[in-house]
């Protein structure tokens, strides 16, 4: 009798299992690769560089908790990236995966205790990246790529006020209202500590 073995194609990893009877036929079982590696470096990898994981030494670029982040990384470095950021996300409730309650206001994703969050909403285009990244179950789910959005590097002032749904602010901008536009044109109506 003759020992499985295992191949890894593309992302997938495929346990190719011989089979004794039937003429030795083989019989393979493809087990789809979740959360995508190649989804991670083509989306998520670089919507974490646009929100800023990495800078300074504040950030991501020494180990913080339990996840490090090297922005640009080579092939070593980028499979670190995607194992720190799949370590963080729970497949079978992917709503409640640490990484998006890290990054999310707490109306959205409620026990947020990361320093900065940086989605205020569900249309938020990093929000939905990530949603759609740990969601994946099989063909046909929809991926990141597939969003029609992109991710950019929101302006230095983008805290105060809040102006986009993708955007890394402390906590507690992030977590207060949405300044509205009237609070915008008049800060006597923004709510306390929010606004100019």
């Amino acid at each position: 009798m003759r020992r499985p073995r295992l191949e890894v194609r593309r992302g997938a990893l495929s346990g190719a299992l011989l089979a004794a009877a039937c003429g030795g036929e083989i019989e393979r079982a493809m087990l789809d690769e979740r959360p995508r590696a190649d989804d991670y470096a083509a989306h998520i990898q670089p919507t974490f560089e646009r929100l800023g994981c990495s800078q300074g030494s504040f950030c991501h670029s020494e180990p913080r908790g339990d996840f490090k982040f090297v922005v640009s990384p080579d092939g070593a470095a980028l499979q670190e990236n995607y194992l720190g950021a799949k370590a963080l996300v729970d497949l079978e409730r992917p709503g409640e995966s640490r990484l998006l309650r890290a990054l999310s206001a707490s109306s959205l994703v409620p026990g947020g205790t990361h320093a900065v969050a940086c989605f205020r909403r569900e249309s938020a285009c990093g929000f939905r990246m990530l949603s759609s990244w740990i969601a994946w179950r099989e063909e046909g789910d929809p991926r990141p790529g597939e969003l029609g959005c992109a991710v950019v590097m929101p302006p230095p002032d983008a805290c105060d006020p809040p102006m986009s749904d993708d955007v890394c602010c402390p906590r507690a901008l992030v977590d207060a209202p949405p300044v509205s536009d009237a609070a915008a044109a008049d800060p006597a109506q923004a709510p306390e500590g929010v606004g100019p």
